[in-house]
């Protein structure tokens, strides 16, 4: 089967977002080949679907990989690497994508170590608190802050 201009064009900003996934760069084509991908999958052509699905499955796994293996190995990762991991992972939201198993797991993994940055020196009972709403909202993720819209960007 001949790939269509679409599904290049996401392959090319998914292989730029793997190259340079600790960039900006990185999230901006993470984003639009997740774009590109959505639009493929809910077209009309089924082979084109499931290829576009397949690739989806692959570098999700990929960048929830190397957000699981960042949290777990380094204890002491910079807030700046974490809130970018998160964004990361966050780009995933706006979509119906099946995502990996562990998905849930490394999102709330990320996001306590980023409370736990974000209260440093407040008290316990701050912490504890932070820490109920963040379990509240595990049961049901939310893609964005309150209040806020997502930020899709589109341009290829």
């Amino acid at each position: 089967m001949v790939e269509s201009p679409q599904l290049r064009s996401a392959r090319e900003h998914l292989a730029r977002a793997e190259a340079n996934y600790r960039s900006d760069d990185g999230l901006f084509h993470l984003e639009e080949g997740l774009a590109l991908l959505e639009d493929i999958i809910a077209g009309p052509d089924a082979g084109a679907s499931r290829i576009a699905a397949n690739v989806l499955a692959t570098y999700a796994g990929k960048i929830y990989a190397v957000a699981d293996r960042a949290v777990a190995t380094d204890p002491n990762l910079p807030e700046p690497e974490l809130e970018h991991l998160f964004k990361l992972i966050l780009a995933f939201d706006p979509y119906s994508f099946e995502l990996p198993l562990e998905a849930r797991k490394t999102k709330f993994a990320l996001a306590s170590r980023l409370v736990d940055r974000y209260l440093e020196g407040h008290s316990p009972e701050e912490k504890r608190a932070a820490s109920e709403r963040l379990a509240g909202i595990a049961g049901g993720t939310q893609p964005t802050a309150p209040g806020e819209k997502s930020k899709r960007r589109r341009k290829t």
